[in-house]
């Protein structure tokens, strides 16, 4: 038994200097790289919505991006099932900011620069479809409104 181990032993060490780097078979694939990192997406900002939430509490930031994040998402999810033109648009998120916003009026200037943005990044103030076009132009708009005010 022990002449077998002193052999089996003595063949290891052989193939150990004479492949110091390992036995390479024909089909071995080589590894994968690893992936690159995903990029991080820039998101936009919008300077003036920056200037006047400067003076802003984090809460009250937190607050108007919450609101533009889930507007956002609810014209992803709707599809243009139901917000099927600019005008029903307007109508829901007048009534979202109604409804989200305590205290209107507390950063002077903000409404007419939130306006702006979206009619900055549809291109129109015209009552339009909410073609596919059209609803990724007003998500934009509500994270460019988010990115300012998460900054």
């Amino acid at each position: 038994m022990n002449n077998k181990l002193l052999w089996f032993a003595g063949v290891l060490l052989t193939i150990s200097f004479l492949f110091p780097e390992g036995v390479k078979f024909p089909n071995t694939p080589a590894p994968a790289p690893a992936p690159a990192p995903a990029p991080v997406p820039v998101i936009e900002t919008d300077p003036e919505l920056l200037k006047i939430l400067s003076a802003a509490d984090t809460a009250d930031k937190k607050r108007i991006s919450g609101v533009y994040r889930a507007l956002a998402e609810v014209l992803t999810r709707d599809d243009g099932k139901l917000v099927t033109t600019t005008e029903r648009w307007r109508t829901l998120h007048a009534n979202t900011l109604t409804l989200a916003i305590d205290t209107p009026g507390k950063y002077p200037g903000l409404d007419v620069a939130i306006e702006r943005v979206f009619l900055t990044t549809v291109g129109t103030d015209d009552v339009l479809p909410n073609s596919g076009a059209t609803q990724m132009k007003l998500i934009k708009a509500c994270e460019i409104i988010a990115a300012s005010a998460e900054k």
